[in-house]
């Protein structure tokens, strides 16, 4: 065998190794939950027909590739009563991706291997992950964001890498819209040529986003207008609820309890990070702990103008307010950007303070370890997609098999119809 193929053999076992890591974060009641979009949207046009070209419909404003292509997967090889747990593991398939692309693409920026890891660990473990986002493809486009700016900092040192990498960035900007933020990084080593397969790839697959939005515009947004000092002190209370604490019920009660006392203190090991970084590390080190910072407010400050309400108004926030809030899907994509510090931190100490580096590893990873069993999960209550079809199906006795039955998708009352399963597709 040679040098390559081992390599290859080993990168398949990593990253189907990291997939069961990550599959089994999931609760088995949530393996038996399908997700808002992944039912009425992306399993109902895989199921409708259309060719591959269906995978490139929009949905509210943008293109959602891999998750349509990943429902057309389902579709044809998985029975009905499958579907469900079929999407989970897919959607934990793409996050062992993402992280083994993350350790990959990190070579370029330590060649410390301890720190590559604990960046590549952060897409496996965070504390926020299992909640909403983990475990559907609807929500997969949160790893694909914290991917992008890893595949496009690498530069590739061969032809198979370079194809690697702009496909990684071609559908991740083809599933993500909001990868746009950071055409700005395409701008960096401009004359090199070795940077330009992801960045092909993101500019690519940003212009056919953006021809989408054009063509078909978003709905508009209801939402509740927002303070903007809610974007701000949101951010800070979000970014030290899933470093920190780690589901929404402990961040809530520690508010109610001690009012800001827990948020200020959980953000403190993240603000001398941060001032270390920026007044002692290496220029090239000062830069990534900028582009973390930036992208961990930009993408929540751009999320919460796009999707306002009343629960991310904090500056008017009661008691009973503080009590009921949640760390949402919004929550995930710059708490990983703000984790990623910590390693930078590591890596920075590497050079004159070896014991201390190995501290924040050492810290690090006990952070992520204690936020594997989640406490919270979004969808832990169902409903249950086997008795959906079992149900189902019953009710298909004496229909014809072009008639359709529904299947209830969780969140409960996101879809008035959940899914329409045709009784032909429900019979064995």
């Amino acid at each position: 065998m040679t040098v390559t193929a081992t390599r290859a053999a080993i990168a398949v076992l990593v990253v189907a190794a990291t997939s069961f890591i990550s599959f089994f974060r999931l609760p088995q009641s949530v393996l038996d939950t399908v997700w808002a979009e992944d039912g009425p949207v992306f399993l109902r046009q895989a199921m409708s027909g259309g060719g591959p070209s269906s995978i490139f419909a929009p949905y509210e404003g943008y293109l959602h590739v891999l998750p349509r292509l990943f429902g057309a997967v389902i579709v044809r090889f998985l029975p009905v009563e499958d579907f469900a747990v079929g999407l989970a593991y897919i959607s934990c398939l793409v996050v062992a991706v993402v992280a083994y692309l993350t350790f990959h693409c990190a070579s370029a920026l330590t060649g410390n291997i301890r720190v590559r890891i604990a960046w590549a660990a952060i897409p496996v473990l965070l504390s926020v992950g299992p909640y909403e986002i983990l475990g559907n493809t609807a929500n997969i486009h949160w790893y694909l964001l914290w991917l992008m700016p890893w595949l496009l900092l690498k530069p590739v040192r061969s032809r198979p890498e370079g194809v690697l990498l702009f496909l990684a960035a071609l559908l991740s900007a083809l599933t993500e819209v909001i990868s746009l933020v950071f055409l700005p990084l395409a701008l960096l080593h401009i004359r090199r040529k070795a940077f330009w397969p992801a960045r092909a790839g993101l500019i690519i697959g940003a212009g056919f986003q953006i021809y989408t939005t054009l063509l078909y515009p978003r709905s508009p947004s209801n939402g509740h207008p927002l303070d903007p000092m809610s974007v701000v002190l949101g951010w800070f209370i979000n970014m030290a609820g899933v470093v920190f604490f780690g589901s929404s019920r402990s961040m809530g009660v520690n508010i109610v309890n001690f009012g800001a006392g827990p948020v200020i203190l959980a953000f403190l090991p993240i603000a001398a990070s941060l001032a270390y970084l920026l007044l002692r590390s290496k220029h090239e080190q000062r830069l990534l702990a900028l582009l973390f910072v930036t992208a961990s407010f930009g993408l929540w400050a751009a999320c919460l103008v796009a999707n306002p309400g009343a629960q991310f108004d904090y500056v008017h926030f009661t008691e009973s307010d503080w009590a009921t809030s949640i760390l949402t899907r919004y929550s995930a994509i710059p708490a990983m950007f703000i984790l990623a510090l910590f390693p930078l931190l590591a890596d920075s100490l590497q050079g004159t303070r070896p014991r201390a580096s190995a501290g924040v590893l050492v810290a690090f990873a006990v952070l992520l370890a204690t936020s594997y069993f989640p406490t919270q999960v979004a969808r832990e209550l169902g409903p249950s997609w086997r008795e959906g079809v079992r149900t189902s199906l019953e009710a298909c006795v004496g229909a014809q098999d072009y008639e359709t039955r529904p299947i209830q998708v969780s969140p409960i009352g996101w879809s008035k119809s959940g899914l329409l399963m045709p009784c032909s597709r429900l019979r064995p």
